[in-house]
């Protein structure tokens, strides 16, 4: 038995352990926000040039995803979608931080009703883009969305207890707007707006260079400010760019000027890779930094770096440890962990709001450039639809592609992504839900590679499924676990290479048909993934580890023997397990395990608080 696994053949005590965590609160600069959203139009106005793409580096993702499954329209519309939805969702926590602060009623009253209104006209220009407006009304609608932001930002400002309080949130609430303006104005030529849209994303970066050089000083200290100056000589860039562009230089200084951060980012992203541990927090930052920093590069359709400069990722292998999707009953939210403590990196609607199907989640690097997508599927809605599997970028969660896997179904999905492979495949598995129909998918081609039945069909109750490389041979070999139903609840394990049946054993008993969650980890690091089980719904929440024999190594209660929800299972970042209850438990905690030492108390956590119905979780 491989060492993790001695003594772990046990039933963890049933104490609810939760955990608590300082939230870190950033030092912002005594600026105005709303001077950031109120830009003077006047004078002439600068056309950008479009200049000739420049080779690109040594660290561009290594497969470009075609587009498949949609037409162009719309996934223009599902993009443009997700950050509205985004702009929305952060909004609402820029409300619940008001509501935190200590104001008198007569501040609380105006700010509110500004928040409001800015939500109402996002609420709107949302409903514009699902319904397919056109573009002048879109951009009409933003104009809008961004006047209402404008007096939302000039009211807070103008209080400090109401800036202590949403600055970060409002922060957040800006960087979805610049996404938002950058996506609806792509082919946009008006020479006006893209003026605009680039003094508002260098002012933009500005204060995001700023936020991360606090952090850095925070978090980090010591002796050496290498990295906090660079940071700093970065926010100087940004703010000349910005400078340059409003007094209509030329065209070649604010390419320069963008060279310029280029370097500086390079630079500091270089230090950054050098922190050991590097703390979420400034992960996190970072990350919005650089996926702001290529929107820049977009709109001036140049590459993020000079030519020469191939600055290394910063940390991607440890940027994300896991994702959570609420189940059916709530609205499609999706939130990212930096970490195993609970550092949020993303928190965003997967789909439109009003969807309430709930959202299945998974993570893989799908893409080769070391930081693991996110791969989101519908589950059953109220109102039977038929909706995509969304593939968003791990860099900034932009979307990659989406695609309908079977066509006319109107069910839930179950979805698997397994890491680039060394021959250039993307692969993507897809189940939908209640029936034993699986289908692979090669992202990299933009094609389906595989569909068959795990089952035969007159087996009910579905299938779960994950992928995970069992015999160590390279290449991941796809699990299954079924669903509750007619026939025993069983692991099958196909080759990843021919799909021939490596192993075939029961979760409990050839008696138990109630059905089981899966996913796959190396828990020994030694290259063999184990499948990892948790009962469904009607069973005691227990999760089992198996051997790639069907061999029970570990087993443990993931939370009270009296409560029969079900137990979805995920693997973090960092190998351990996590867990997450079906429905009927209070505010739905996660917990996370650490197989090497079950006996020590878990990681507890709520993601969405209030919330009992339920999650998904997914890990790399």
């Amino acid at each position: 038995m491989p060492k993790p696994f001695r003594r772990c053949f046990l039933l963890v005590g049933q104490r609810t352990i939760v955990r608590k965590w300082d939230s870190l609160r950033l030092r912002h600069r005594g600026k105005i926000m709303a001077l950031r959203w109120a830009i003077a139009i006047g004078g002439s106005l600068m056309a950008v040039v479009v200049v000739a793409a420049q080779p690109k580096g040594k660290n561009p993702p290594l497969v470009q995803f075609p587009s498949f499954g949609t037409t162009p329209e719309q996934f223009q519309q599902s993009a443009w979608s997700r950050w509205s939805g985004q702009l929305l969702l952060d909004l609402e926590n820029v409300k619940t931080d008001i509501g935190t602060a200590r104001l008198t009623l007569p501040v609380r009253t105006a700010i509110n009703a500004h928040i409001e209104n800015a939500i109402r006209q996002t609420l709107e220009l949302d409903q514009l883009i699902r319904r397919g407006g056109n573009r002048s009304q879109l951009l009409a609608a933003l104009a809008e969305v961004e006047r209402a932001l404008t007096q939302l930002a000039a009211t807070i400002n103008q209080n400090a207890a109401a800036r202590a309080a949403a600055a970060a949130a409002l922060g957040r609430a800006d960087t979805a707007y610049q996404q938002l303006a950058v996506a609806l104005g792509t082919g946009d030529n008006d020479p006006v707006r893209s003026q605009r849209r680039l003094i508002r994303l260098g002012d933009t970066l500005d204060d995001t260079a700023e936020e991360l050089r606090n952090l850095v000083g925070e978090l980090v200290g010591g002796n050496d400010r290498t990295l906090e100056r660079t940071l700093g000589g970065y926010a100087r860039e940004a703010r000349l760019l910005s400078r340059r562009v409003r007094d209509n230089e030329e065209t070649t200084l604010i390419q320069r000027t963008y060279a310029a951060m280029g370097q500086r980012w390079a630079e500091a992203a270089t230090l950054l890779t050098r922190l050991r541990p590097l703390p979420a927090p400034i992960q996190t930052q970072a990350a919005r930094l650089d996926g702001l920093h290529r929107r820049l590069g977009s709109v001036l359709n140049l590459p993020p770096y000079p030519p020469g400069v191939h600055p290394p990722p910063f940390g991607p292998e440890k940027s994300f440890a896991f994702a959570v999707g609420a189940d059916r009953g709530a609205q499609p939210r999706v939130t990212v962990f930096a970490d195993e403590r609970g550092t949020v990196a993303y928190n965003f609607f997967a789909y439109d709001v009003k969807f309430d199907g709930g959202v299945r989640v998974d993570m893989a690097d799908l893409n080769g450039d070391g930081i693991a997508e996110l791969i989101v599927a519908p589950g059953p809605a109220t109102t039977p639809v038929s909706l995509p599997v969304r593939v968003y970028d791990g860099r900034d969660l932009n979307l990659l592609v989406e695609f309908i896997p079977f066509n006319n179904w109107k069910g839930g999905l179950f979805v698997a992504g397994a890491n680039l492979q060394r021959d250039g495949r993307a692969i993507l598995a897809v189940n939908a839900e209640g029936t034993q129909h699986v289908k692979v998918f090669d992202l990299a081609q933009g094609k389906e590679i595989d569909s068959f039945f795990v089952h035969d069909q007159k087996v009910t109750g579905g299938v779960r499924i994950a992928w995970g490389d069992v015999n160590a041979d390279g290449t991941p070999d796809l699990l299954t676990v079924n669903g509750p139903g007619n026939a025993p609840t069983v692991v099958k394990i196909f080759n990843g290479r021919n799909r021939d049946v490596l192993a075939e054993f029961p979760v409990i008993d050839n008696k138990y048909r109630g059905g089981a969650y899966i996913a796959a980890a190396d828990l020994t690091g030694h290259g063999s993934a184990h499948p990892v089980v948790g009962l469904d719904a009607g069973s005691p929440p227990i999760v089992r580890i198996f051997d790639p024999r069907g061999r029970v190594l570990a087993e443990w209660l993931a939370y009270d023997e009296k409560f029969r929800g079900g137990v979805r299972v995920g693997v973090t970042a960092n190998q351990h397990v996590v867990t997450a209850p079906g429905h009927g438990m209070k505010n739905s905690p996660l917990r996370i395990f650490n197989t090497a030492r079950l006996k020590d108390r878990p990681i507890e956590f709520v993601p969405f608080s209030g919330f009992d119905g339920g999650l998904f979780v997914g890990g790399r």
